[in-house]
């Protein structure tokens, strides 16, 4: 009995382990809350306002597709105040949104595009 056990934990462990990367090949974001996020969204647009200490940015931007939105001006907050440290009004930029809950999408990463 003790034989039999001893081959079946290490087969049962490398199973589990090799199921999950197997599943699915989507990149993981993990945003502040802890859940995990497998699906982003790109977006380009024009930044109409910065404030780092709100951590937060206003974007005229273009339509995104991937959520069936027209292009418009709104707020975002963003993952990381710091992303916004170098942002300045009339840039151009490219950014990626996620969900962070039902229907409320953070800036997750944010460049200039010249």
């Amino acid at each position: 009995m003790k034989r039999t056990a001893s081959i079946f934990i290490p087969l049962a462990l490398l199973l589990l382990t090799a199921l999950p990367a197997a599943a699915d090949d989507k990149p993981v974001i993990v945003p502040m809350d802890g859940k995990a996020v497998t699906e982003s969204h790109q977006g380009i647009g024009k930044i109409n306002s910065v404030d780092v200490k709100a951590g937060k940015i206003n974007l005229s931007h273009g339509p995104i597709a991937s959520l069936g939105w027209m292009g418009m001006t709104m707020d975002f907050d963003v993952q990381d105040k710091v992303l916004l440290a170098n942002l300045k009004k009339g840039q151009k930029v490219a950014f990626t949104l996620i969900e962070v809950r039902k229907g409320k999408y953070v800036i997750s990463e944010i460049t200039v595009v010249k």
